[in-house]
């Protein structure tokens, strides 16, 4: 442990791209101290996919290997920084498994349900640099499109839901822990766990008619 604080504290004075060029040129303590900076991003990112039935570890351990990808690919010359390029790299993984689980039938990835219909609310910082680097959004068109279907996904959510369990949802999207929601809301843990599991139950239910609108029918039953 005393190794790792040692070059930590020596890389934590470093800026991010040439730790990510130490790295590349075979450093493994600059790989691991960049693992360790931004593990925290992974499991923000993750939490823009609701997972059905499943741990969330699956999606985590995907999301550590776009991190890695993303320290091993980086380059200055993308003309990004290197956070903007992890996340990147870390969503697409995630997304890539994601897609492959649902046309093998394997579970609990094929279970995912994006949740980037938050995104304008928590993420516009670099949501914009991501729209712009996707192929398929390039295109005018298929923004507006996507742009309709996260609306529709937003309504259908807020239909679907109770007040509280849609605020529960939104805290625990952006990060907060339970502890962090149960302030916020003024209650306690078990309850935001509680609702959690109800929000997952729901969408479960609904996620079958894969349509946003008919999210808000599965709420009247």
């Amino acid at each position: 442990m005393g190794t790792f604080k040692r070059f930590r504290t020596h890389y934590d004075r470093l800026p991010d791209t040439i730790v990510v060029q130490s790295a590349q040129s075979g450093d493994i303590n600059a790989s691991e101290f960049l693992l360790y900076k931004y593990r925290n991003l992974v499991r923000t990112k993750i939490r823009s996919y609701f997972l059905i039935g499943a741990e969330r570890d699956d999606l985590l351990q995907i999301g550590m290997i776009g991190l890695w990808q993303s320290i091993m690919d980086y380059s200055r010359d993308k003309g990004i920084s290197f956070i903007s390029f992890a996340r990147i790299c870390i969503e697409r993984h995630v997304i890539t498994a994601i897609k492959s689980a649902s046309r093998h039938k394997q579970a609990p990835l094929n279970n995912a349900i994006s949740l980037e219909c938050f995104a304008d609310e928590y993420e516009s910082d670099y949501k914009t640099l991501e729209a712009l680097l996707r192929g398929d959004e390039r295109d005018p068109g298929e923004m507006l499109i996507r742009r309709e279907q996260e609306r529709l996904l937003r309504e259908g959510l807020k239909s679907l839901l109770s007040n509280f369990e849609w605020q529960v949802l939104k805290r625990y999207h952006v990060g907060k822990s339970y502890r962090e929601i149960a302030s916020d809301l003024h209650c306690n843990p078990k309850s935001i766990d509680n609702a959690l599991g109800r929000i997952k139950r729901k969408v479960a239910l609904s996620v079958s008619c894969d349509k946003p609108h008919a999210m808000a029918a599965a709420s009247g039953t």
